[in-house]
């Protein structure tokens, strides 16, 4: 066994002033992680750190972590010692590697990392595991759309036996999982399966109500400004929600908790792909949203500071690692949010992909009382993007940063119901540093946080009184 040490975790982040409104190129996806027995490949741009670790868990290697040290990595290492790696990206962090040696039946033994540990010197018991990712496997279609491979989802006729879908499924020897929506189940085949032809034929089928397959959306790339003269400065210390009826769920991409306790407004969370592990944020847009949806983020342009409430969420991972979410995934999240009496439901993203089971599972959360808010897109095409098309969703469009006209690249048209506020400076940052961010999902989680507030106070408001109240304030 090896262990190393070494000081020193954040890098100082270069800070410069907002002075254009020219977009600045974000931190890139492309990356290479490869370990190969005692050596390393590590090729990232502004990745962080849970990322990085979580492709090694993929790889077979145990990694335990404290899940507040999740530093950005930008490293340029080619089949490098693991231990220079390790000690050329990791600072103010002590860390263990633990190692395996097995005989070889030729030349010297084989030595393989077997455990990597990071932690603040003497808090290893705040350590948790990273398990091996559950990404979907997603396709892309020529459309432009995408889907899990293998995978269906279909309604069957009320009344209908499940007997009879299983012993027709028997001849593809595919798995049925219920959904928590009523009626609604993902079919899992086997490798092999056209899975377009099965949705033709299975519609033909009389106690079929209808079937599609289970499709993915990418979480929007972020739209970075040049960084500010000052970060801002969240202190949570005094802003402890007020009570609160109302709490906002927060479908996204997970929450961070590095450097931010979120622990007095977060009533629940889940990782809806790992729902056994703790809730975690490798490409930082939920954590984003979160700040905005609480009210401790305040967006420019809406004057003084105007937070109605501090209002609690609840955070929940649906998108995976690659940053999609499906279909299924976003019903397994509505369940969740009402299990935990969600009364907002903040959806910071969007496709220009209608899917009959999508807008099906958000017809589901309105019926149950759930406001549901969505971004409108940030490119201004006036095509209609999905969940804010759908009648049951309050489509968001975004401000500039004065809050006095529309920003040029929000999307538009009949659909977009409210434009509100769209550019923050963020603490933490997406897929990249912190600075001033922009778009419709600052906006969508601006007006989250202003319809908990209105709900908080007026518990037994309709949904037309939201509406009105809305109208008076955007």
């Amino acid at each position: 066994m090896l262990i190393k040490k070494t000081i020193g975790l954040f890098a100082a982040l270069i800070i410069c002033l907002l002075n254009s409104y020219l977009p600045v190129i974000g931190a890139t996806n492309d990356f290479t992680i490869q370990l190969h027995g005692e050596r390393l490949t590590l090729l990232v741009e502004k990745t962080y750190l849970h990322t990085i670790l979580s492709k090694l868990a993929d790889q077979g290697v145990i990694v335990k972590l404290d899940p507040k040290i999740n530093p950005l990595i930008t490293a340029n290492y080619s089949n490098s010692p693991v231990e220079q790696v390790f000690a050329g990206i990791l600072n103010d962090a002590s860390y263990s590697l633990l190692w395996e040696s097995k005989k070889a039946q030729q030349g010297p033994p084989e030595i393989s990392l077997t455990e990597i540990q990071i932690f603040k010197s003497g808090s290893k018991d705040l350590m948790r595991q990273i398990l091996p990712s559950k990404n979907p496997v997603i396709t892309q279609l020529n459309d432009g759309s995408y889907h899990v491979k293998d995978e269906i989802l279909l309604q069957l006729v009320a009344g209908t036996d499940l007997s009879e879908l299983k012993r027709y499924l028997q001849k593809y020897n595919a798995t049925i999982a219920l959904s928590k929506l009523p009626g609604i189940y993902r079919i899992i085949f086997p490798g092999d399966v056209d899975v377009q032809a099965v949705i033709r034929e299975i519609k033909k089928i009389s106690y079929i109500d209808s079937a599609e397959l289970n499709y993915a959306y990418p979480i929007p790339q972020p739209i970075v400004y040049q960084p500010p003269s000052q970060t801002a400065d969240v202190d949570l210390k005094y802003n402890a929600p007020t009570i609160n009826l109302a709490p906002i769920a927060i479908l996204d991409t997970g929450l961070s908790t590095s450097n931010l306790d979120f622990d007095k407004f977060v009533i629940s969370s889940l990782d809806v792909l790992s729902p056994n592990v703790e809730i975690s944020d490798t490409l930082g847009h939920g954590t984003q949203m979160a700040l905005i949806a609480t009210g401790l983020i305040e967006p420019y342009g809406t004057g003084v500071q105007s937070s109605e409430s501090y209002s609690p969420i609840i955070a929940i991972k649906a998108f995976d690692e690659n940053g999609f979410i499906t279909d299924f995934n976003i019903m397994e999240s509505i369940d969740f949010a009402l299990e935990n009496h969600a009364k907002v439901m903040n959806l910071s993203w969007g496709t220009e992909t209608n899917s009959a089971f999508m807008e099906k599972a958000f017809e589901y959360a309105s019926s149950k009382g759930l406001i549901v808010v969505a971004a409108a897109g940030n490119e201004p095409t006036g095509n209609p993007v999905y969940p804010a098309a759908y009648p049951t969703v309050i489509g968001v469009g975004a401000l500039d940063p004065h809050g006095t006209k529309k920003w040029v690249n929000s999307n538009y048209g009949s659909f977009v119901t409210f434009y509100a506020p769209g550019f923050a400076n963020m603490p933490v940052g997406y897929n990249g540093e912190p600075g001033i961010y922009a778009g419709t999902s600052i906006s969508t989680a601006y007006v989250a946080n202003s319809i908990s507030g209105f709900l908080s106070q007026n518990p037994s408001a309709t949904t037309q009184e939201v509406l009105e109240f809305l109208n008076t304030k955007y």
